[in-house]
This record gives C-alpha cells, structure tokens and sequence, in this order.
C-alpha cells in the first residue's frame, strides 16, 4: 500500500491569482507547440477536419439542429484526443518517457465521457421536442432564428444552457486532470477522476478561469468555421498537461 500510496496523491491547492496560473499554464503550452510544430499542426487539422466531416454529415441527413447540442458534447469527448499531446508534454518537460502508464484505465474513463456526452445529447434532443413539439427540422438557419425570436425558442435556449452547463461542469471536473494522470501515474480511472474532481473543487476559482478559457478559445474556433482549432487544440493539450503537472507534480 505504501509502495502505491504517493499515486494517489491529492493536487496542491494553488494561492496565486487564478490568471497568472492560467497564463502560465498556456505560455508553458505555446512553448510545447512551438517546439513541435509539425505534430501540433497536423494534430489540430486533423480534429478540425473531423468537426467538418461532423458538421456536413448532419446536415446531409437533415439532422442539423444536432449540431449545437454535438458541439457541446465534443467539448466534453475533446480530452481524450489530446493522449498523445499529453505524452510530448510530460516527456519534454523531464517527467517521463513517451508511453502510458494506464492505457486501459483511460479507455474507462474515456467510456464514462462518451455516456455523459450520450445522455447529454439525448437530454437536447428531448428539450427540442418539449419545447418545439415533434415536427420535422425546419433547417438550422430557420431555428436558430427561432430560437432567439419566440418565446419558445428563448426557455429552449436558457433551458439547455442550464443542463449542458451543468454537464459540462461534471465533464470537466473529472476529466480535466484525470487524462493527463493516467498518461502518468499508473492507477484506476475511478480514483484518477475523483482525484480531478477534487482538484477542481480544492481550487475552484482556478478551475472556473481555466474552464471559462478554454471554452472562450473553443468558442472562437467555432466562430472562424474551427480553422482556429488548428492551433488552439493542440495549444491547450499542451496546457492541459501542464495545469496536471502544476497542480499535481509540483
């Protein structure tokens, strides 16, 4: 038990300003990305030409109202891409070599990501009808419209903000340190994923900054038609494992 104990390690709890950590975080990531370009344009390109693929494919079989609540989904499935960068972060920052200390544990909790992000979209896909009734899709253009025009559209909007904030927010607590502690640690998802939720709690108001950053940088790939994913990806992976480090490792 004590050969094991120090896996299981809590994270520190953090006493500076909550933006110099973050932009310490994300200038400690620009530093990974500019020191593996090639690798970190590829990574974001391909992610980004997956998003396309996503996006043409809805709207092909007319499911493009799905596009919304699969964004919000994939922010929450977004973690599980950034593995490798994860390893090019730790192996360069002196930690470890290039492997994965619990592959199998990060299948486990790549699968309770994926239910969460299920039940997510499934809960959008009933709030659509609560609020809309069961009539076909009328394009995403037209319902968005809607939804900022009509009284239902507006309770769909504050509704399904509401619900897929709060499945966000457990998407993140558990999820932002747990991935990269698996790439270093080697113990179970479960207590990698309690360890990132404590984490996150223990230093909430960092937590709040770093998790408001990341979906304001998500927000602006979004809006360039995700050409931004390219770099902004790949540079919060590499920032991701170095929140991990920073709060864990130190």
């Amino acid at each position: 038990m004590e050969l094991t104990e120090h896996l299981r390690k809590p994270a520190r709890h953090i006493d500076e300003r909550s933006g110099i950590v973050v932009l310490r975080w994300l200038e400690a990531g620009w530093a990974d990305f500019r020191a593996h370009f090639a690798r970190s344009v590829l990574t974001g390109l391909a992610l980004a030409a997956i998003g396309w693929g996503i996006a043409l494919g809805l709207g092909a079989i007319g499911q493009g109202w799905m596009i919304l609540p699969v964004i919000a989904a994939a922010m929450m499935l977004g973690p599980m891409a950034t593995v490798g960068l994860y390893r090019v972060s730790r192996r360069r920052a002196g930690l470890g070599g290039g492997g994965i200390a619990a592959p199998g544990q990060i299948f486990l909790v790549s699968v309770v990501m994926m239910v969460l992000a299920l039940a997510w979209i499934r809960s959008a896909t009933l709030l659509f009808a609560v609020f809309f009734g069961l009539r076909p899709f009328a394009g995403f253009a037209e319902t968005l419209m809607t939804m900022f025009t009509t009284p239902s559209g507006i309770g769909l909007f504050l509704v399904g903000s509401a619900v897929g904030g709060l499945f966000a927010a457990l998407g993140f607590a558990v999820a932002a340190y747990s991935l990269p502690m698996l790439v270093h640690r080697d113990i179970d998802g479960f207590s990698a994923m309690a360890l990132s939720f404590n984490a996150s709690t223990q230093n909430f108001r960092l937590s709040v900054m770093w998790g408001a950053t990341v979906t304001v940088l998500i927000g602006i790939s979004l809006a360039t038609g995700l050409i931004a994913l390219i770099p902004i990806f790949p540079l919060l992976g590499y920032a991701t494992w170095h929140a991990y480090a920073d709060l864990f490792e130190s």
